[in-house]
């Protein structure tokens, strides 16, 4: 009865926003934009303009100018406190786009001399391009007052596992793409100015010859809390770049041969062992400015920079690390589907790999294959319904073919339907027969309507077979209904994974479940200079496995302030059943959290959560933990900057009882940037429960993305019975790679 109740209530809730949503489409109308104002027709220029972020050169005057910006935090629709004008223009090989950030308190300005990608805190510029003009994805091209670039792809998720916060700026967007673009910049008693050239081999556009792009361009002004765009933005609109403007470029466009070379050579050295060399090479090749071809050969994937620490003691389900390689990370987000089926670091020890993306026309598809030396094993379930959970380094090392094609036909602005297949053969030497293999594949899609509306869903099966094991075809779902307008939003989402479902190329923290949750949330707007906006939610999930036993049931109640300086508030409490062994365990618990840009030096975070938690081992039982935490970045000088990070977890064995664990993860990362090429950086990681101390050293020359030098040495030590770190294991180690583009 419980559950069907609350099936109503989510009917009920659908059919109040249908209303709501209706009654906003006026409001939503007072909000936008008329299209037409915002399409630029790009205008050539004979000669290019020098990129020095001067804006001194005559020829952005022939340019087209931008001027109408509008506010979109904190006062939504009102004008701007600072005055920005853009130009943009083109030739046959660039695209070219200026920015003049007034402001009446230069010396205000926050700006920093940071590498390339790790611009944080700053003023900036951001300019979004959907060369596509398909309301889906668009590249993103950052710089900040000291001209140090960022660059990304952004993806429009809806507010989906890939959304964050509250809208869609940069921190929703995948800056581990990377590309060659010019920039420069300079600050001035005006205030500062933006110059870029991107180069059109540089980006993937439609096979025609008059080009219509979609282009938003925004300022943040980090003191004032302040976000400015020039397709004005609503919170009536569900989505970001259905609110952008459109360039029109009617010239030809030199897209080049846009054939890649990068050679990489790396070396390490470990303790008394010789240098071991080794020499890699990564080759693209456009094969038309919509469809690129990539392919590796011995790929250098050593982890210059070391995962963040997580705690993992008494953690129920495997932790998730996110991807490093640059060879993975480039076009990731064509493979990305509701349910996770491609997790690339299950490729271990990859020999090679080969990757086909692009669009065309309304089509996107994407081919990657690669052959793992040393390839996890495929679990298959015991009689329990377990998984095998034997360790993969045990037993002989094997060989692995992973091949996953994915294709995606737009349907409308904003929706697609897709298709998936991953396959993954294991052998156990190269040449030898197939000892096993899983095989996954299925359709999903997104779709939105009203103006307010998202449904997307996933349907996938999988078969696996290892040894004299086959299954037969294992079916697994996932569906989301969201509706989000100016105050109100709604969603409800439902999952249904079997316990042998395999998906080995993928990543599923858990199985044998059939999850509903459902999220209810109003937005209060003061929209003033303290308080931006007060989001408080309710939600409730409810999980059974697969002999229809409540294994999870869930009640939430949280809250969300945004305002003065990039300040945010966090605060939840929740009542959880949880049924682990066999045991039924009901837990209480409260969390808090806040985030602060208070002054140009100075960020930071505090965390701090408590109540009832389990602990997982052979006896379960129900005890009390404590967790806090916190964080700085200090920036005492413009080139320089201190990250700490701390990290407690507290467990007793009942309330103010015995103590069983208590851990301190402390991290220290410190980069100090010589030149605007030039980068030394230093990682300490120190582990108190583990006994464990990891320090990193490098020294970072990186000219563009693709053309870099590293040398560096990293010391792990482990504590011994009397108290001395001892070094286990010491390594040094240096990468260079140069990067042509012809």
């Amino acid at each position: 009865m419980r559950f069907k109740a609350i099936c109503l209530v989510a009917a009920l809730l659908i059919c109040s926003q249908f209303l709501f949503s209706r009654s906003v489409d006026t409001a939503a109308n007072k909000h936008s934009a008329d299209p037409a104002s915002y399409r630029v027709i790009v205008p050539a220029f004979n000669n290019p303009p020098k990129i020095d972020g001067k804006l001194d050169d005559p020829f952005w005057e022939n340019g087209a100018i931008l001027e109408n910006f509008t506010q979109y935090e904190p006062v939504e629709g009102s004008e701007p406190t600072e005055k920005t004008v853009a130009y943009i223009g083109y030739d046959a090989n660039n695209l070219y786009i200026a920015v003049r950030c007034y402001d009446s308190n230069p010396k205000a300005i926050r700006a920093c001399l940071t590498q390339r990608d790790k611009v944080m805190g700053d003023d900036e510029v951001t300019v979004y391009l959907d060369t596509f003009n398909d309301k889906k994805r668009a590249f993103a091209f950052l710089v900040n007052p000291c001209g140090v670039q960022s660059d990304g792809i952004y993806v429009e998720s809806g507010g989906g596992r890939r959304g964050r916060g509250r809208g869609g700026g940069f921190d929703r967007i995948d800056k581990n793409w990377d590309t060659y673009f010019t920039t420069d910049a300079n600050m001035d008693d005006e205030g500062y100015t933006v110059e870029m050239a991107i180069p059109f081999k540089s980006l993937r556009f439609p096979h025609s010859q008059q080009q219509l792009w979609g282009m938003q361009i925004k300022r943040n002004i980090r003191r004032k809390n302040e976000e400015i765009y020039w397709y004005p933005r609503s919170r009536d609109i569900n989505g970001f770049l259905i609110q952008a403007g459109t360039i029109q470029i009617d010239g030809s466009l030199n897209k080049g041969k846009n054939f890649e070379v990068m050679p990489v050579v790396t070396g390490l050295k470990e303790k008394e062992e010789k240098f071991d060399p080794e020499a890699g090479l990564n080759l693209k090749y456009g094969i038309t400015s919509d469809l690129t071809a990539d392919a590796t050969i011995n790929p250098d994937f050593s982890q210059v920079e070391a995962d963040m620490p997580q705690i993992d003691v008494n953690q129920r389900y495997a932790l998730y690390y996110p991807e490093k390689r640059p060879f993975f990370l480039e076009g990731k987000d064509y493979f990305d589907t509701p349910l996770e089926l491609l997790y690339t670091r299950t490729i271990v020890d990859p020999a090679w790999g080969f990757k086909l993306t692009g669009k065309i026309g309304k089509t996107t598809m994407g081919v990657l294959s690669t052959y793992d030396l040393n390839a996890p094993a495929i679990n298959i379930p015991e009689e329990d319904g377990e998984e095998d959970s034997e360790d993969d380094d045990e037993g002989p090392i094997q060989k692995g073919y992973v091949n996953v094609f994915r294709l995606k036909q737009d349907l409308f602005t904003e929706s697609y339907i897709g298709l998936i297949i991953t396959d993954k053969e294991i052998r156990e030497s190269e040449g030898a027969s197939i000892s096993g293999y899983n095989r996954v594949g299925g359709v999903d899609g997104h779709f939105k309507f009203w103006n307010n509306y998202r449904f997307s869903f996933q349907v996938v099966g999988s078969q696996t077979k290892v040894g004299e094991y086959k299954s037969s075809l294992i079916p697994a779902a996932q569906f989301n209904f969201s509706a989000r307008g100016r105050h109100l939003s709604f969603s409800a989402d439902y999952s249904h994974i079997p316990p042998d479902f395999e998906a080995s190329s993928g990543f599923f923290r858990r199985k044998d479940i059939k999850s509903f949750n459902s999220r209810f949330g109003y937005a209060f707007l003061p929209m003033n200079d303290v308080i931006v906006d007060i989001r408080p939610s309710l939600q409730y999930r409810r999980i059974y496995d697969f002999n229809n036993v409540l294994t999870d049931e869930e009640y939430e109640f949280s809250f969300f302030m945004s305002g003065w300086r990039g300040t945010f508030i966090s605060a939840g409490i929740s009542r959880n059943f949880e049924r682990y062994e066999g045991i039924d365990f009901r837990r209480n618990n409260f969390r808090t959290w806040i985030r602060s840009e208070p002054l140009s030096w100075l960020t930071g975070s505090l965390n701090f959560s408590m109540g009832d938690s389990i602990y997982y081992e052979d006896d379960p039982y129900l005890g009390y933990k404590y967790s806090y935490g916190f964080n700085l970045t200090i920036k005492p000088i413009t080139n320089l900057r201190f990250f700490y990070d701390f990290r407690n977890n507290i467990f007793y064995k009942t309330k103010g009882g015995d103590l069983e664990y208590k851990i301190n993860v402390i991290t220290q990362r410190i980069s100090y940037q010589l030149t605007r090429y030039l980068t030394f950086r230093l990682i300490t990681n120190y582990d108190d429960y583990n006994k464990e101390l990891y320090n990193s050293i490098l020294l970072i020359y990186q000219l563009n993305p693709g053309t870099v030098f590293y040398v560096g040495v990293d010391d792990n030590q482990e504590q011994d019975d009397s108290g001395i770190y001892r070094v286990e294991g010491r390594y040094f180690f240096v990468k260079f790679s140069y990067w042509w583009r012809i």
